[in-house]
């Protein structure tokens, strides 16, 4: 299975422990994340020092904890460290629990949008309970760039349309009915594996739990999974495997 390269297309290398970034597994290329200002200072240090792909953006979660005063210098600082994607960045119907908490997270999100279009970068999205309010919002906003669909938990219907948009669905080890069924339907071709480690699985080699997943569910060989996968995540983010 670690023939070649694969891509973890989204995990939080900044949350990670000194000795966990001194000894990342092998042969896998990770895509780190920012998801709040302090997160994404530290996801540039580690992407340097690194030499790997990386997001920035505010995340529904942290606008909800941290309001959204200083927006302007935390879209400065994204706009200074040019990253491969904006993201994450969305809506999420679980941590927000009111109109108020929706429109705080809205009116970021279509600020990442904007920033999005400015920078000519793709979106990676986070969407728990709100999958089809976020597409909604990118076709309002004219959205025709790339986006990623990052921990898809959405149904069927919602994943057919995110790719019918020009999305991809970024999907993760953990089974469940409706991630199986979205596998099944949606090309390879339209399929990243990620992690969202260490907070879904502790390290970026759970990737292999991902393509074993698709693997088991459509079976295609895992290595092939693995190969066109990796290929997909490197064309979104604009880099070489």
């Amino acid at each position: 299975m670690a023939h070649g390269k694969l891509v973890d297309a989204h995990c939080h290398l900044e949350s990670f422990s000194k000795a966990q970034l001194e000894e990342l597994p092998q042969g896998i290329i990770p895509v780190t994340s920012g998801y709040s200002h302090w997160s994404n200072v530290r996801t540039v240090e580690i992407a340097k020092e690194l030499d790997i792909p990386f997001c920035l953006g505010i995340a529904p979660q942290s606008v909800l904890k941290e309001g959204r005063k200083n927006l302007g210098d935390w879209m400065q600082f994204i706009a200074d460290n040019p990253p491969n994607a904006i993201g994450e960045c969305g809506l999420d119907y679980h941590w927000g629990k009111n109109e108020e908490d929706f429109k705080l997270e809205e009116g970021v999100f279509l600020e990442m949008i904007e920033l999005a279009k400015r920078m000519d970068l793709p979106l990676v999205i986070h969407s728990r309970k709100a999958e089809n309010k976020c597409l909604d919002i990118l076709e309002g906003e004219n959205w025709k760039k790339p986006f990623m669909m990052h921990f898809f938990s959405g149904n069927l219907e919602e994943a057919r349309r995110a790719v019918d948009m020009g999305g991809i669905i970024s999907i993760v080890g953990l089974h469940s009915k409706n991630r199986k069924k979205v596998i099944a339907e949606i090309p390879l071709e339209k399929l990243v594996v990620e992690t969202d480690a260490p907070y879904v699985t502790r390290n970026i080699d759970g990737v292999l739990k991902a393509i074993g997943y698709i693997s088991e569910v459509t079976g295609i060989p895992g290595d092939e999974v693995g190969r066109v996968t990796a290929e997909n995540a490197a064309k979104f983010f604009g880099f070489r495997l």
